[in-house]
């Protein structure tokens, strides 16, 4: 295997067409913003390697033994990230782990400037330990490490881990957090982001960036993303040409709305509903009055979902007869393709 001096690694399993989407409209988005024609080496862990087959990807295939094996005792999903990480670091002087849902907004090289030996990358930094323990997930974690004489200072600084660079002089790092990630496993299954924290104690005291400004980790608006690169694709096939990397730059770079006088209608539309409602109004307005193009009109259901969701949890809303008789009229066209969209969940 080649020795480069960085690598961008990805690790992506599960073969659902989704997270393959994901993965490949972030390799085109590396690569469309990457203006020399080599040096970039692109290290993609899967276990679906016929999926890039003429990708411009190292492909280090995974069976479903390593898979299991790297999400330890306790199965923890998340696991797999730090073994990934840890396996790679070896093979190159600067590694930089990336999530699949996320996409370039700037230069990949600028990413490895921000690693070297004891200087390391992150996602972003999202709030301090003394914040995230006042929320309900972390409680019996911070027992545990409060019993056990483990409390990290309440300044601790907790960052997301979309992101993850490393020197090879550092990879011991790594076994440090996965280490952690074991200790703490028995949480795992009521507090998701374990990997992260281990990281997180592991990067305490040390310099860390931010990748903010040369990637978007999209992790919390997935499906609007998820719904526009399923018509990238549908529309361009997956086979991976320089025209793709090009054609990429189409797709839109931010969940779509409409238009801003629009969004000022709406806004003054929802003035007189229930504060409670009002929120709600503005996603199936938004979805009814998103721009005419192909990828923003895939989104409509997906604002129409997140709504239908909140419906459901407020409850008192009669969803059986369609657009909620509370909310303004978002005309005939719009409110029937919502009736439509309402009748696939039968069982409100």
């Amino acid at each position: 295997m080649m020795q480069p001096a960085n690598q961008l690694l990805y690790l992506l399993y599960g073969k659902k067409p989704a997270y393959r989407y994901e993965a490949k409209f972030s390799i085109l988005t590396a690569l469309a913003r990457h203006d020399k024609p080599s040096g970039l080496v692109i290290r993609l862990m899967t276990d679906d390697p016929q999926a890039f087959e003429g990708w411009p990807v190292d492909i280090i295939p995974l069976d479903a033994i390593t898979l299991d094996k790297w999400a330890g005792n306790f199965g923890y999903a998340h696991r797999r990230k730090a073994c990934a990480i840890a396996l790679a670091a070896g093979w190159a002087e600067k590694t930089v782990f990336i999530d699949c849902d996320t996409f370039f907004l700037a230069k990949p090289d600028r990413l490895f400037g921000k690693v070297g030996p004891g200087r390391y990358l992150v996602d972003e930094f999202e709030w301090h330990w003394k914040d995230a323990v006042t929320r309900p997930a972390y409680s019996q974690l911070a027992a545990a490490l409060e019993a056990s004489g483990q409390r990290p200072p309440d300044e601790l600084r907790l960052y997301n881990s979309g992101l993850c660079g490393i020197s090879r002089q550092d990879a011991p790092l790594i076994e440090e957090v996965i280490a952690r990630i074991d200790q703490w496993g028995e949480h795992a299954s009521r507090l998701h982001t374990v990997e992260q924290i281990a990281l997180s104690f592991a990067l305490r005291d040390r310099v860390v960036s931010e990748g903010r400004g040369i990637i978007h980790h999209y992790y919390a608006q997935k499906a609007f993303f998820h719904a526009m690169q399923e018509v990238f694709f549908a529309r361009y096939g997956e086979e991976f040409s320089r025209k793709l990397v090009s054609l990429s730059r189409e797709v839109p770079r931010q969940r779509p709305c409409p238009s801003v006088l629009r969004r000022l209608h709406i806004k003054w539309r929802l003035k007189g509903v229930n504060p409670e409602l009002r929120p709600i109004g503005k996603k199936l307005m938004y979805g009814s009055f998103l721009p005419s193009s192909g990828y923003a009109q895939a989104c409509r259901e997906v604002w129409w979902d997140s709504a239908r969701r909140d419906l459901l949890r407020a409850q008192g809303y009669d969803l059986s007869r369609g657009w909620p008789a509370q909310l303004p009229r978002a005309g005939k066209g719009s409110e029937s393709q919502f009736e439509s969209f309402i009748r696939r969940f039968p069982c409100q």
